[in-house]
């Protein structure tokens, strides 16, 4: 789209960037300048709605962002109605989990604040904190049960909206879901009365 040239010349123009370090080449098809031509630093964020489209950031990921959990995670998750996916690029590891097209919802534009939130680069699609906790307790396997969720040192949850988080959870129309939910709104309306 960018060039006027036949596809197979912009493949060799392309190959020879990645061969002299222009060009850093993330998976097929996709690529981004090195980093010496940056104007600004890409988030991590928008590389990885830019590797795997749909998806949105999510799991863990969205949960360390958002300030719901103390422990930072070292592989960027996300969530995709597409096929199970991961890439270990050289700006990181990325991971796609599948989702079903009824469930891919709950999340929304965001920009880094330290940042010009026009730059497009700097901006990506994440779930909203109620929907990545959703997504959590659907996508790992196992039940969730009270122990178990108290083992994840929740934090922040007064920033949490339970009322988006339980029509969310009805939504998502899952057993599973539901029991978590339930058992997490317990432990929640329990430490708001004690």
């Amino acid at each position: 789209m960018l060039f006027d040239e036949p596809v197979a010349q912009i493949q060799v123009n392309l190959s020879r960037w990645v061969g002299a370090g222009k060009v850093v080449q993330l998976r097929r098809g996709r690529y981004i300048l090195a980093e010496e031509f940056w104007y600004r630093a890409p988030s991590i964020y928008y590389i990885s709605n830019y590797l795997y489209r749909p998806s949105y950031v999510s799991l863990h990921s969205a949960l360390e962002f958002h300030g719901f959990i103390p422990e930072a995670t070292g592989i960027i998750q996300a969530v995709t109605p597409r096929q199970t996916q991961r890439w270990s690029t050289p700006m990181g590891t990325f991971q796609y989990r599948p989702i079903k097209k009824e469930r891919f919802f709950g999340y929304q534009k965001y920009s880094l604040k330290e940042t010009d939130s026009h730059s497009k680069q700097t901006s990506f699609f994440m779930a909203v904190p109620e929907k990545a906790l959703l997504d959590l307790f659907y996508l790992l396997q196992g039940e969730w049960t009270i122990q178990r969720i108290e083992e994840m040192r929740f934090q922040n949850l007064q920033e949490l909206n339970f009322a988006k988080f339980q029509d969310y959870a009805t939504q998502f129309n899952s057993p599973k879901v539901e029991r978590a939910a339930h058992h997490f709104l317990n432990l929640n309306f329990r430490a708001v009365m004690t």
